[in-house]
């Protein structure tokens, strides 16, 4: 098994370990600078993938989870022949970046191996001041290529979610055909008919192989139902006539969601989502009430069907080899804080997943995956800007939580830019507030 886990400094890690947690070794102690953490084995077993921070002395967030300063890497599976991936893919050629620098802050995160090992997805985030357009959110897809002489790399870096609002990656879909993701931005999106509400989370399927889809015109597949609830990881059952995802709609009345059903309910929007879902992501996780759990999607009907009930938050889970048992991380709270000593590892089985439905289709089984083509003209273009509104008032830069003090030790710091971004998320809540009437723009404590 592999985890990310803090070292005996606090600062996260790759480890590998029995699945019982015996025989624990740390894959990344000594090679690289951290933090680093997100490892996942390529399935021929021959590289785990993984993100460090380690190349920009200061950062923020946790590597591959959100925040700045991570980059993709590889090594082999006793930790040797680390080699870092994304650099030219970068601003600036991954240059350094600090408060006395000029270089962009960026991120990459929540990568993931196609099922042949062959291709990598992730979500790149490039942070420019507003007046420049403000923070970019793109998907991205490129090859996995390893010489027979030399260092592995990637090729054909190109983008197959242009930038619209906030991306997460998630896994791909078991036949290879394409992969899940999570997204939000304006009322309107290029990914449904039907507007999904400003700022609120919705879980999508992208199909970049087979039937009128490629990585140039990738088809588009929107799953779940525009409830107004957080709704982030997510992965197929192995059959693919499910999706199993990450969600808060069992506990109702978090802020998330009287923001997004205000929004829904108003016809709200703002020209800017990408910048101002930066903080957007802090302030959610903030909330004492947010807590997740593990729900079942039919991917034909929609149906939907709750599988846990830990009242936790469960950020990260993926199947085991034999596609039997599900492997995820609980982090619980202590007081209004998630905190990184609470977070257990639980290994969960769910019944009703027969032998049969454990086979990978040679084909999407439901019509609905073969999805639509991606309509960018539904989105506004975001106009840069040569000023914030007058109005708003710049609050102090959101503190450093504990997971992310943990996973950086004393290099965690928020760029300065992020502060324009949060000036700008208050000034949108402030705009709904008035439009609603009052009541809804306070973010919680």
């Amino acid at each position: 098994m592999l985890s990310n886990e803090p070292d005996r400094f606090g600062t996260e890690q790759a480890y590998i370990s029995k699945l019982n947690g015996a025989k624990r070794r740390c894959l990344t102690c000594g090679r690289l600078p951290g933090p680093n953490g997100f490892p996942e084995q390529r399935p021929e077993g021959d590289w785990i993938l993984f993100c460090s921070m380690g190349a920009q002395p200061e950062n923020f967030g946790a590597p591959c989870l959100g925040g700045y300063g991570s980059d993709l890497y590889v090594m082999r599976p006793d930790g040797s022949r680390v080699t870092r991936l994304t650099r030219k893919s970068d601003p600036d050629d991954g240059a350094r970046y600090d408060n006395r620098a000029d270089g962009v802050p960026y991120d990459n995160y929540h990568p993931y191996w196609s099922p042949d090992g062959r291709h990598i997805v992730w979500t790149r985030a490039e942070a420019h001041p507003l007046d420049e357009g403000g923070q970019r959110w793109e998907m991205m897809l490129a090859d996995f290529v390893t010489p027979r002489h030399g260092k592995p790399h990637l090729a054909h870096v190109r983008v197959v979610g242009p930038a619209f609002g906030v991306y997460e990656t998630q896994a791909w879909a078991p036949d290879g055909s394409g992969f899940l993701f999570t997204a939000f931005g304006p009322r309107r999106s290029p990914f449904q008919s039907s507007p999904p509400g400003w700022m609120n989370l919705e879980l999508y399927y992208m199909r970049l192989y087979g039937r009128g889809a490629s990585p140039r015109h990738p088809r588009v597949t929107h799953l779940t139902d525009n409830d107004p609830t957080y709704e982030e990881q997510a992965v197929f059952t192995p059959d693919m006539r499910d999706v199993i995802v990450m969600t808060s709609r069992g506990r109702p009345g978090t802020w998330y969601q009287t923001i997004a059903t205000a929004a829904q309910w108003l016809d709200f929007d703002a020209p800017d989502p990408g910048s101002a879902g930066t903080p957007m992501f802090l302030l959610d996780f903030s909330d004492p009430k947010f807590t997740s759990d593990l729900y079942m999607v039919d991917v034909a009907t929609g149906a939907v069907r709750r599988l846990t009930s830990f009242h936790h938050i469960i950020p990260e889970f993926s199947w085991n080899a034999s596609n039997t048992r599900l492997l995820w991380t609980e982090a619980a709270r202590a007081s209004d804080q998630i905190s990184p000593l609470k977070r257990i590892t639980r290994v969960g089985g769910f019944a009703g997943i027969t032998r049969a439905q454990r086979r990978i289709p040679h084909r999407p089984p439901a019509p609905g995956l073969f999805g639509r083509p991606i309509d960018m003209s539904r989105v506004e273009r975001v106009r840069p800007r040569n000023e914030l509104p007058s109005a708003a008032v710049s609050p102090s830069p959101p503190a450093p939580s504990p997971t992310a003090r943990a996973a950086g030790a004393a290099r965690q710091t928020v760029p300065p830019v992020t502060i324009s971004y949060v000036t700008l998320l208050f000034q949108e809540l402030h705009d709904l507030a008035v439009l609603a009437g009052g009541g809804i723009d306070q973010p919680p404590h």
